[in-house]
């Protein structure tokens, strides 16, 4: 191992420790709170693909530590994205369901008035 290769793992390494020193702290603010609501779907998105295309990249290097930084990045901003796409369909489903009981009000409502006369 030269010189050059062992500066560079230098950097990897606390790149990794940085990396999951930035990311930790948000994992366990969304788990306690269960809320993502100022997280844009956008930004997820596009960090999940981010990721995953340096752990595409990480691999075909060979390089495990990157392979490592990548990894714990997708895995912090999956576990954010599970929290909000959860979030997002009860709050369909909640909407949704107090849409219907109203919808069943004005359908009971009408047939009372057609069966009356």
């Amino acid at each position: 191992m030269n010189i050059n290769s062992t500066y560079k793992n230098n950097i990897l390494i606390a790149c990794n420790v940085i990396n999951i020193i930035y990311h930790v702290p948000q994992i366990i603010k969304t788990y306690k709170t269960k809320s993502v609501k100022d997280f844009d779907p956008y930004y997820l998105f596009l960090g999940n693909l981010h990721s995953f295309c340096w752990v595409l990249y990480s691999i075909e290097d060979k390089n495990g530590l990157f392979i490592f930084n990548s990894c714990v990045t997708m895995f912090s901003i999956s576990f954010v994205s599970y929290y909000k796409i959860r979030n997002t369909i009860i709050e369909y489903n909640s909407t949704t369901k107090n849409q219907d009981t109203s919808l069943a009000v004005i359908t009971v409502t009408c047939e009372e008035k057609a069966t009356n006369k």
